[in-house]
């Protein structure tokens, strides 16, 4: 059976690899796990990313899909644990937001399928419908020659009866959000009886959102002998009681970055206040070489204005916000995903779970409100090893918070200047010249060459004039 990784994740270079195997009771106040290891220790994990996927216990077709795919290592999380899922061990996984960690789960659950039994042996828990969507193309990705594979993704916002027939397709694999993964239980549409393993993924999210005790009475309905692994970016004390009473010897792994941010996004800020954004973001974009952007601000109302405003000045743009409803959404990411769209002016919820790849630049119209949000953000771009650019927009009053970041990212973010008129004057005549040398080569030009010809003879105007007037 073929299978695949998430080419939407990527590797982090300057992670260390620390695990360690829990007992459960120990979760609740245990040093888990070691704030640093040794050398020989991180040569081996070292040695073992470096051998691809081959060595982790996947099968060969596994390994070829991801080839075709262009994955060439795995990153430290699928390192340390798709052996541990394929053994039918209980995880812990502490991984930030780009580290490969669907693959990490999804690949060695797709491996111990049944696809003879048409009913749900796996369960994918997650906060949003954006990453429930994003964790089931995932599946699907991976799944390529497996012959009869069904996975499902169920979510809020979506028609209750296509779900209820997508059910009673028998999917392997269903991923959800919590509250609609419960709708379905109480329906009988959903039943857990054959469920062999539960991902809560991106728990410390669920519990901001105040989903944890949903999730309780979920895996509280599932059997007691299955798998669970559970991935989050931090662990906090709910987190880790939910860890303590559901998972069983649970290996803890923990994915410790160098910094809180990839190292490939290129941080700037620049001062403006609150009255200049708009003009200071239409000149930043003006400036930028950006093959698409997300604009991230605070309300949604904001996102309509913004988006409106750059709309007027010619550019590719959409406002996406939780007024939004989802098949909006979703169309809305599939253009950004295509090209059709260039910028998307998002706030922070909406733009949960939006992961693409193309994406250069984010522009932090409106200040965060904490530096974990920042993080998230800015994650998304660098993404897949690509470098990235994130900008900051802050007013005096906001220098403080800007230390903050500072300090909780361990990077310095460079202040730049507003481009002045002529600046922006220089990269437009430079977009004209590489626009115009581009049309030269590509089209033919002796039809126009010829109502040009024609317009010289029949007045006083040169080629010279023409030209110019043109441009």
């Amino acid at each position: 059976m073929p299978k695949h990784s998430d080419s939407r994740e990527s590797s982090q270079e300057n992670s260390v690899v620390e695990s360690s195997v829990v007992d459960n009771s120990d979760v609740e106040n245990s040093n888990i796990i070691s704030e640093s290891t040794s050398e020989e220790e991180r040569e081996a994990a070292s040695e073992q990313i470096e051998d691809g996927f081959s060595c982790l216990g996947l099968s060969d077709g596994f390994v070829s899909t991801l080839s075709k795919l262009g994955y060439q290592k795995p990153t430290a999380i699928q390192s340390e644990a798709i052996p541990v899922l394929l053994d039918g061990l209980d995880l812990i996984g502490q991984a930030k937001t780009g580290t490969g960690k669907t693959a990490a789960f999804a690949l060695p659950l797709l491996s111990r399928l049944d696809l003879e039994e048409k009913s749900p042996q796996v369960l994918v828990l997650a906060p949003t419908r954006e990453l429930a969507i994003q964790v089931s193309e995932s599946f699907r990705a991976y799944s390529e020659g497996m012959e009869g594979f069904k996975v499902l993704a169920i979510y809020g916002g979506q028609s209750m009866q296509n779900q209820i027939q997508g059910l009673k397709r028998g999917p392997q694999v269903v991923v959800g959000t919590p509250g609609r993964i419960m709708d379905h239980m109480r329906r009988k549409t959903l039943k857990l009886r054959d469920i062999e393993a539960v991902v809560l993924d991106e728990a410390d999210e669920m519990l901001k959102m105040g989903f944890i005790e949903d999730v309780e009475w979920i895996l509280e309905k599932t059997p007691e002998e299955r798998q669970v692994a559970l991935f989050s970016a931090t662990m906090p004390k709910q987190i880790k009681a939910v860890a303590q009473r559901y998972l069983k010897d649970a290996k803890h792994i923990k994915i410790q970055s160098k910094t809180s941010t990839v190292e490939s996004i290129n941080q700037k800020f620049v001062s403006v206040a609150p009255s200049q954004k708009v003009d200071a973001l239409s000149r930043v974009l003006e400036l930028e070489e950006y093959e698409a952007a997300i604009v991230f601000a605070q309300t949604k109302s904001a996102t309509v204005e913004i988006a409106e405003a750059l709309e007027r000045q010619g550019h590719r743009c959409a406002a996406m916000n939780g007024d939004l409803a989802q098949s909006l959404r979703e169309r809305i990411i599939g253009r950004l995903k295509k090209g059709d769209l260039n910028i998307v002016v998002a706030t922070d919820v909406a733009a949960r779970g939006l992961d693409v790849e193309r994406i250069s630049h984010v522009i932090n119209y409106d200040i965060p409100y904490d530096t974990e949000s920042y993080v998230h953000r800015i994650g998304r771009t660098g993404r897949a090893g690509r470098e990235g650019t994130a900008i900051l927009f802050i007013s005096n009053r906001e220098r403080r918070a800007l230390k903050n970041i500072e300090r909780a990212t361990k990077q310095s973010i460079t202040e730049i200047s507003l481009p002045d008129s002529k600046a922006i004057s220089r990269r437009r005549i430079e977009k004209f010249k590489s626009e115009t040398l581009k049309n030269v080569e590509r089209s033919d030009l002796d039809y126009y060459a010829a109502v040009i010809d024609e317009m010289t003879s029949e007045g006083e105007l040169t080629h010279r004039d023409i030209a110019a007037m043109l441009c």
